[in-house]
C-alpha cells in the first residue's frame, strides 16, 4: 500500500514538472517570437527611415538643381538681352556714323572724274558745271539696283532738263563681273541708252564713299555734293529732291 501511494506521488510529481517544462518552453518561444518581432519592427522602421531620408536628399537635389538651371537660364537671358542691345546700339552709331560722313560731305566740292561709258564716250565732272549732276553707283548682282534703272533710265532721257543722270559700276569690285562680262550681260538688257560710265580702279567708290548698291550722289549747279543717298529710292523723290538743289 505504501509502495502503491509512493508510485502515485512519484508519477503526479513527475506530471507537474512536464508541466512546468512545457509551460516555461512556450513562454521561452512566445519570448523569441516577441524579440523577432520587435527586431522586425525596428529594422522596418530603419528602412523607413532610410527611404524617407533618402527622398528628402533626392527632393533637396532635384530643387537645387532646378535653382542652378533657373539661374542659369536667367543669365542666359541677361546675355542674349544685352548683345541685342549692343547690337542695336552698334547699328545705330554705325547708322549715325554715315550720316554725320554724309553731312560732312555735302559741304565739299564733289570729287572730279575722268571715266568713260560703255560706248567709249568720256565723262568729266566738270564738264557739267552748271547743271546738277544724279550720279548713281550699282552693280549687276544688286536686285533693288536692277528693278529702278528703268526709272533711271526714264530720268536720263528726259530732255530740256536743269539735271545730268549718269551711272558708276566698277568692274571686279565688291562681286561685280568683269568689265568684258558686264558689257556682253548689259547688251542682253533693256537698259540700253543708259549712261554707265566704268570705273575700272574703284577709285570714284572711295572717293565717294560707296559702301553699299545702290548709292546715289546728288551734286548741285555749283559742283558742290549736296546729298548722298543709301538704298532704294522712289523716282519722285528723286526729282523732288534735285528740284531742290540750287
Amino acid at each position: 500500500m505504501k509502495k502503491m501511494i509512493r508510485l502515485t506521488t512519484g508519477l503526479v510529481c513527475a506530471a507537474m514538472l512536464c508541466a512546468c517544462s512545457n509551460g516555461a518552453g512556450n513562454n521561452m518561444k512566445e519570448d523569441k517570437m516577441s524579440d523577432k518581432t520587435s527586431m522586425s519592427s525596428s529594422m522596418s522602421k530603419d528602412k523607413m527611415s532610410d527611404k524617407m531620408d533618402k527622398s528628402d536628399k533626392k527632393m533637396s537635389s532635384d530643387k537645387m538643381k532646378k535653382s542652378d538651371n533657373m539661374k542659369q537660364s536667367d543669365k542666359m537671358m541677361n546675355s542674349s538681352d544685352k548683345i541685342d542691345s549692343d547690337m542695336k546700339s552698334s547699328d545705330k552709331m554705325s547708322d549715325d556714323k554715315m550720316t554725320k560722313e554724309s553731312d560732312m560731305m555735302s559741304h565739299q566740292a564733289a570729287p572730279d572724274f575722268t571715266l568713260k561709258d560703255l560706248d567709249g564716250k568720256t565723262h568729266r565732272l566738270s564738264d557739267y558745271k552748271g547743271k546738277k549732276v544724279y550720279l548713281k553707283f550699282w552693280a549687276s548682282w544688286c536686285s533693288i539696283c536692277l528693278s529702278t534703272l528703268s526709272d533711271t533710265k526714264e530720268l536720263a532721257q528726259q530732255k530740256d532738263t536743269d539735271f545730268v543722270v549718269l551711272t558708276v559700276v566698277s568692274p571686279t569690285k565688291n562681286g561685280e563681273k568683269s568689265e568684258a562680262d558686264f558689257k556682253k550681260w548689259f547688251k542682253g538688257t533693256d537698259f540700253k541708252g543708259l549712261p554707265v560710265l566704268v570705273d575700272n580702279s574703284g577709285k570714284l567708290l572711295e572717293d565717294y564713299g560707296v559702301r553699299s548698291y545702290p548709292t546715289a550722289a546728288f551734286i548741285d549747279s555749283e559742283g558742290n555734293l549736296a546729298k548722298t543717298q543709301v538704298g532704294f529710292m522712289e523716282k519722285e523723290a528723286i526729282e523732288q529732291t534735285l528740284k531742290e538743289l540750287k
